[in-house]
């Protein structure tokens, strides 16, 4: 019977088998290293996170008396409103009037005097009328006095001419009038539309 020398295939045979096993290790030794840095990254991630939670955690907590007081100041803010706006209303009233007191007082030429203002409202408070009497040297100084009312006065809606009559004032002549100006008003219709805006 013939002798085979099977050794060297053999021997072939299991340096190939190790160098196999050597590649799987190899393999199996990176693909546990690569599992091992994705894990070591996930678990950062986790504690960066963790600890970013437990320090706004902590800012939340300061400052939570902060946010308390802010919604205690709008509180009182949105209780004070209705009070504010009834002040904001008498003080707008009041400039009106030192407005158009003002103007009144800039629009009289020289030699015209006023003798009397007065003022009357409608039963429904939407219109007001000032009555303004008066005295001057001539007509055409009550004409300009007209119309410097109309042009300076931005509150007056009109300015009317009652009457003109010639008087005596010590031993001079001179011209009374008296004059009715009608005061826009806001529109209350048109105020709490615009604070609905």
């Amino acid at each position: 019977m013939p002798s085979i020398n099977m050794i060297a295939p053999r021997r072939a045979e299991k340096k190939r088998l190790e160098s196999n096993v050597r590649k799987l290790l190899l393999v199996i030794v990176v693909e546990a290293a690569v599992v091992v840095s994705i894990f070591t990254l996930m678990a950062t991630r986790v504690i960066g996170t963790q600890s970013s939670i437990t320090n706004l955690d902590r800012q939340l907590t300061k400052l939570q008396p902060t946010v308390d007081k802010i919604e205690g100041y709008e509180k009182s803010t949105k209780e004070l409103a209705p009070k504010l706006e009834i002040l904001n209303q008498a003080k707008s009233d009041t400039l009106r009037w030192c407005r158009v007191l003002n103007a009144l007082s800039v629009s009289l030429p020289d030699k015209t005097w006023l003798t009397r203002i007065s003022t009357t409202i409608t039963t429904d408070n939407s219109d007001i009328t000032m009555s303004i009497n008066g005295v001057s040297a001539d007509q055409s100084l009550v004409g300009q006095t007209m119309l410097r009312l109309h042009d300076t006065v931005a509150d007056f809606s009109s300015v009317d001419l009652h009457y003109t009559q010639q008087t005596l004032v010590g031993p001079t002549n001179a011209v009374e009038f008296e004059m009715a100006a009608g005061i826009k008003l806001p529109k209350k219709a048109d105020s709490k539309e615009a604070e609905k805006s």
